[in-house]
């Protein structure tokens, strides 16, 4: 995926928390980053998702996460958090997620993620609400 690719991305700052002794972002702050991304995505599509946890029982639960590091990222830096759904199934999404510098659209780093939609009491799975079936490639 480029930059180019991506429908949606998310700007964030990096922080001085964020930051290790090596002077750059700490690895596991990338799933956070992903997380928030994948947040503000939620809500450009205009879905509810602390609507349908409260009154569905229904959430999407992390299965499977994968991060390829190209590039540091350090403090005060500015990154665009892309985002694009891949390969949609009936009850579960890969999200296709890159993360480049606002400055000279520096690869930082490419992840997936794969969410899986459940019925939270059961943890049954759940057939994907309509606004993410159309996103990605189906299988």
């Amino acid at each position: 995926m480029s930059s180019n690719d991506s429908e949606f991305y998310h700007t964030l700052r990096v922080r001085y928390s964020e930051i290790d002794a090596q002077a750059v972002v700490f690895n596991a702050h990338y799933l956070t980053y992903f997380d928030t991304a994948l947040n503000e995505y939620m809500r450009f599509l205009k879905y509810d998702y602390k609507g349908e946890l409260e009154k569905n029982g229904l959430d999407f639960v992390v299965t499977r996460s994968l991060i390829e590091y190209k590039s540091p990222a350090r403090f005060d830096e500015e990154l665009k958090i892309y985002v694009k759904a891949g390969e949609i199934k009936p009850a579960s999404i890969l999200w296709n997620i890159q993360v480049r510098k606002v400055s000279d659209d520096t690869l930082v780093c490419n992840g997936e993620l794969t969410w899986a939609f459940l019925l939270l009491e059961s943890r049954k799975p759940a057939k994907l609400p309509d606004v993410f079936k159309s996103l990605g490639s189906k299988t």
